[in-house]
Formats: C-alpha cells, sequence, structure tokens
C-alpha cells in the first residue's frame, strides 16, 4: 500500500471509480485490468499499480469484483461523505453547474451561490440559496462549505479565489480561463481551462497524424 498517492493516480483511480459506477448498472460483475485500461486509455499495468496501492481488494485472477471495487475505492479515495460545495460566479456557466443534476447523485451537494451582481441575484431561477459576493464569509463558515467552483471572469479569478482560501475553502474547481494561485499545503485546485484543452486536444491531432 502506498503512504501517499500521487495526483496522476488519484485521477485514474476516479477514473476507474467512474468507470465502476457506470458498469454495475449494466450488469457487469467482473472485470480485468486489460477491459479497464482499455475503457480509460491507460496500460493494464498501471491500472493494477494503482489499485494495489489502496491495499488488497480481494481476489483478482478473474477480473476484479466491480461492486467491491467500487466500494474499496470509495472508502479509500473518501467518497463516503458527502462534499458540500458553492459555485462562485452566477453567469451561464454558473447557472447551469447550480442546477446540475448529478451532483447530488455523486456525493456533492451544491448548497450556496454567490455573485457580485444584485441583479442576477434578483433574477436567477434556482433552488440553491443565492447571495451577494460579500456574503461569502459568513455563508461558507456557517454552511461549513470546503468546495468551491468558481465561474468568476478571469481578471477577478485571483482576488475572489484569494477570498475563498481566508473563508476556509479547501478546493476549487477553477474555470475562469487564468491559472489562480493558492496555498499549496491549504488548498487544492483543478484548472478546467476549455481552451487549453482545445490546444492540448488539437496538438494531440496533429501530431498524431
Amino acid at each position: 500500500m502506498c503512504k501517499k498517492l500521487s495526483v496522476p493516480t488519484i485521477t485514474r483511480l476516479c477514473m476507474v471509480f467512474q468507470q465502476c459506477d457506470e458498469l454495475l448498472p449494466q450488469g457487469v460483475a467482473r472485470i480485468s485490468s486489460s477491459q479497464m485500461g482499455k475503457k480509460i486509455g491507460v496500460p493494464a499495468h498501471t491500472i493494477r499499480k494503482d489499485i494495489n496501492c489502496l491495499g488488497e481488494v480481494g481476489d483478482t485472477g478473474s477480473g476484479y469484483d466491480v461492486a467491491r471495487l467500487k466500494r474499496h475505492l470509495e472508502r479509500a479515495l473518501g467518497f463516503e461523505k458527502s462534499q458540500k460545495a458553492c459555485v462562485v460566479g452566477l453567469g451561464r456557466l454558473g447557472s447551469a453547474l447550480m442546477d446540475y443534476e448529478k451532483f447530488q447523485a455523486s456525493g456533492f451537494s451544491v448548497v450556496a451561490g454567490f455573485d457580485s451582481s444584485v441583479n442576477r441575484i434578483e433574477t436567477i431561477k434556482t433552488q440553491v440559496p443565492v447571495y451577494p459576493a460579500y456574503e461569502m464569509e459568513d455563508v461558507i463558515r456557517r454552511e461549513a462549505i470546503e468546495m468551491a467552483l468558481l465561474a468568476v471572469p478571469a481578471h477577478v479569478a485571483q482576488a475572489t479565489a484569494d477570498v475563498l482560501v481566508s473563508c476556509g475553502i479547501r478546493g476549487i474547481v477553477n474555470f475562469a480561463p487564468v491559472v489562480i494561485e493558492v496555498p499549496a499545503s491549504q488548498v487544492q485546485v483543478r484548472h478546467m481551462n476549455v481552451i487549453n484543452e482545445m490546444r492540448v486536444l488539437s496538438s494531440l491531432m496533429t501530431l498524431g497524424d
């Protein structure tokens, strides 16, 4: 069992978990590391190595028991506890994130939304409570929110991230098209830059020709 998991390992294990979540309703009871690897684009030996980092999962001679593997990953990766999240920036993207139905089913609960525009707050249609940006600290601390989805314009992303960190947020999914800096020892950040992903995809397409 590994003492500390790297970010790439955690990322792959989350992909394995997602596959287990999709396979069970299809009636798939067992899956080999080779089959799993093909599904997520990772070599079979890497799949086995990653899963072994979490300890024994049971007999793997004829593949992994999908239900058992899912439970094992759920415990090891901390998915048993529901995570409270908030959305900061309620433009088109932020508004869509507010009511994304699969959050709840995946163990994430969006409990608040924030925006600097009072007009936007008054007109947005959502079942999630929304607040002006200046109330972030009070609401985040009161609701014990640890995760934030940041969907603000690039020019205010860093300042908004700084406020979130000061409020006690421990994880940020950054949708702003700019890299934000946070204290690495306190806060984890995932950057979701669509343009950069398209650049990567374009390069892969070009270099693969």
